[in-house]
């Protein structure tokens, strides 16, 4: 414990179990060291990833073993596939209760190979037989989590190494051994010849574009986008988990690209012909299910600290193996006083905003969900954190929302968890206890963790919590009706939701319902206050989302499909 706090940790998330409660009992002998305890151990383990992207550090959860284990599971996940530094400690039966021989299926009560579950979604997980293994392990499992691409790590602890005598300062040490050595990162050295040469493909090209990924959050506070940008006015797009690292309000900012994303966005992308990439992976959100109809004329230069993402797509003009900072600092350098300035692709990326603003367009009756998003702009700080979860939630969030660059946006990108918002905004609060917290989440998602209500009464954390209500799994519906001639099993039929005002009641919480835009307006001023509360705001039952995906289409072409006329000329710009 001493270890995790020399490295930065505050706040250890976590829920009690016989196999770990001497590690949390140690935590209480450690003053820097706070211990919450959520009211599910998935929680535990979204609330450390949400630590750690808001500290910058690492996120910290533990369990006891068997079930306790395997409940962080999907929390290990989206730390892994998001690039989020984890360690997930669980405590496990006592060494004589492992079991000796593969095909038993158990020994002790409560035992699990937790190791052998979660090694596919961790950069290290191990197994303590032996008390003095525990520094060199846990030495490796920190410096592995934080090196190169960042990810999550396990370590296992048996219940009576947990209580073994220890001496620290004798016990084998990581950074001396020959496996530091050779787990050292390396990049490519980026000669500045190549600097240059990408530096002149976008100073000569017509429509350049810059686009932000996940991988290029650390760039977020260091002003190196900003001077880049101040040299060289390109448009600057961004997939979900690159939203809040440029300012949605500069001038060259030009949405939020993918299967979901602003239409201007992605005709952005399929219009540019020199596309810099930092730190995305290039899913098949962002660009379609085919990847050869992406920026399909397009230069695609891609910066990328993981050479197996850099590998696994064969569109590129570069692939510049290194850290997406080293990167930026050397093209920072490399502008000097040259500037471009890319006046006529930026006029006309500013006529596609105005002309295919994301929302739904029709009058329902109900709350337009992306004009409560959008509205939200004016009663947020100037460093408020948005939690969303996953679904239409989530794509409304990223269509609409505005960000300054100081404001940070959590979601479950690669994983998709939902359930995932609630306990992210109890992680973010106790990195900064003084920041606005907006948690925004479906009536599906916010069932699956809705136990951490109490965490938040208990904790007297001054969280929002928006309930996008449209009586269904939105996203899943919306994908049911288009597919499978309206057959919604599960979806509608068979989902329900229970009385929100009710269950605010029960944990103490207030309670604003927001059926009309002027509810909203009437309320919105809660928003500043320091109690939690909920506000349920009533979709159209019949959740649509303006614009989504259209089946076997390129991502840009995006339903409602525009006139087809109008589609051709802008694809005639490629």
């Amino acid at each position: 414990m001493l270890h995790l706090r020399d490295n930065g940790v505050r706040t250890i998330f976590g829920y009690q179990g016989s196999s770990v409660s001497h590690l949390i009992d140690s935590l209480h002998k450690i003053k820097e060291l706070m211990y919450v305890q959520n009211n599910h151990e998935q929680a535990s383990a979204f609330s450390a990833n949400a630590y750690s992207q808001i500290s910058g550090g690492l996120g910290v959860a533990l369990s006891c073993s068997g079930p306790g284990a395997t409940n962080l599971v999907t929390g290990i996940a989206n730390a892994y596939f998001d690039s989020i530094p984890c360690v997930f400690i669980t405590g496990q039966v006592g060494l004589a209760g492992i079991k000796s021989h593969p095909l038993i299926r158990q020994h002790g009560f409560q035992e699990t190979n937790i190791v052998s579950i979660v090694k596919p979604i961790t950069k290290f997980a191990v197994t303590i037989m032996n008390p003095e293994e525990i520094r060199f392990n846990l030495e490796k499992a920190l410096y592995l989590a934080q090196e190169g691409r960042p990810g999550s790590v396990l370590i296992d602890i048996p219940h009576d190494v947990q209580t073994a005598d220890i001496n620290p300062q004798t016990l084998s040490n990581f950074f001396a051994s020959a496996d530091y050595k050779n787990l050292a990162t390396c990049y490519d050295d980026i000669d500045y010849k190549i600097v240059n040469e990408i530096y002149q493909l976008l100073t000569n090209a017509k429509r350049p574009v810059l686009l932000l990924g996940g991988g290029s959050s650390h760039l977020k506070g260091t002003g190196l986008i900003e001077r880049f940008i101040s040299k060289c006015h390109i448009p600057v797009v961004a997939s979900l988990k690159g939203l809040d690292i440029f300012s949605h309000h500069h001038e060259c900012y030009s949405g939020f690209i993918g299967a979901y994303g602003n239409r201007y966005a992605n005709f952005c992308v399929a219009c540019s012909d020199v596309l810099l990439v930092l730190g995305s992976r290039l899913d098949t959100m962002q660009t379609g299910p085919d990847i050869k109809q992406f920026a399909r004329n397009s230069k695609i230069i891609r910066v990328d600290i993981d050479i197996h993402e850099l590998k696994r797509i064969d569109r590129n003009k570069f692939d510049i193996h290194c850290d997406v900072s080293m990167f930026m600092e050397k093209m920072v350098k490399n502008a000097g006083k040259d500037q471009f300035f890319a006046k006529q692709w930026l006029q006309l990326i500013d006529t596609w905003k105005r002309k295919y603003p994301s929302g739904i367009q029709e009058n329902s009756g109900y709350v337009n969900p992306n004009e409560i998003i959008s509205a939200l702009d004016d009663y947020l700080t100037e460093n408020a954190i948005i939690c969303c979860d996953v679904g239409l939630n989530q794509m409304y969030v990223a269509q609409s929302i505005r960000l300054n660059g100081k404001r940070s946006l959590l979601s479950s990108g690669g994983h998709g968890a939902m359930g995932y918002s609630l306990p992210a905004a109890i992680g973010a609060y106790f990195v900064s206890m003084d920041r606005q917290i907006i948690s925004i989440v479906g009536d599906g998602g916010i069932q699956i963790n809705s136990q951490e209500l109490h965490t938040i009464v208990k904790e007297k954390i001054p969280v929002k919590i928006i309930i996008m209500n449209n009586s269904s799994l939105g996203m899943i519906r919306s994908y049911q009706e288009k597919a499978l001639e309206g057959r919604t099993y599960g979806s509608v039929d068979g989902f329900s939701s229970p009385d929100y005002h009710k269950i605010a009641d029960a944990y103490g919480l207030r309670y604003f319902k927001i059926a009309s835009m002027s509810d909203f307006k009437d309320n919105a001023f809660e928003l500043a206050t320091i109690e939690p509360c909920i506000f349920e705001v009533l979709l159209d039952p019949h959740p649509q989302i303006n614009p989504g995906p259209a089946y076997k289409r390129p991502v840009e072409d995006q339903f409602p499909l525009i006139d087809r006329e109008e589609y051709q000329q802008i694809m005639n710009l490629i």
